[in-house]
């Protein structure tokens, strides 16, 4: 984990946040089968660049940051995957589940139309993008999403469900 370049209070922030960005990119790279694209390594420190000022700057709880980093992760996984595409053609996949959800899981698509999707809900229902940035991007439990947006975990799942609908409609298009 290098932190040459970092004052001793950004080392501090880094180290501490080093663990749980590298728990989402193992995932995160597993689910997009990435393991040649995109260096888990690589995405952390690129996701972490993304972060620094922000996290730095403001005091967040675990749940805040993961949200955060979700978010981030999935900005620098799709800026690879233009980056590839424009030079090999290459194409990042990810699916809407966890991997390990079981038979049911739905089936992956390509990362750039995820996005587009992605930011089509957005600008319909906000909140709905941010239940998949969570769920998906940073891979927060259902309880974990409900506690940090403050409902109750059955409405969470109405949420999920409406975004699922959604996002499976706009990519099976």
């Amino acid at each position: 984990m290098p932190t040459h370049s970092l004052d001793p209070a950004s080392a501090d922030v880094y180290a501490a946040a080093y663990d749980e960005l590298l728990r989402i990119a193992r995932r995160e790279r597993r689910k997009a089968n990435a393991s040649a694209t995109v260096n888990t390594t690589a995405l952390v420190h690129e996701t972490w660049l993304k972060l620094r000022s922000h996290i730095e700057t403001v005091d967040l709880d675990r749940t805040h940051f993961l949200a955060i980093a979700a978010r981030a992760m999935r900005q620098v996984l799709i800026d690879h995957a233009r980056r590839g595409i424009a030079r090999k053609r290459e194409h990042l996949s990810v699916t809407l589940d966890h991997a390990d959800d079981g038979p049911d899981s739905t089936p992956a698509f390509d990362i750039l139309e995820l996005d587009a999707a992605m930011r089509r809900l957005e600008g319909l229902d906000a909140r709905l993008a941010r239940v998949v940035d969570l769920h998906v991007f940073s891979g927060m439990e259902f309880h974990e999403i409900a506690t940090l947006e403050g409902i109750p975990e059955r409405s969470l799942f109405r949420l999920w469900r409406n975004a699922r609908v959604f996002l499976l409609a706009e990519l099976s298009s």
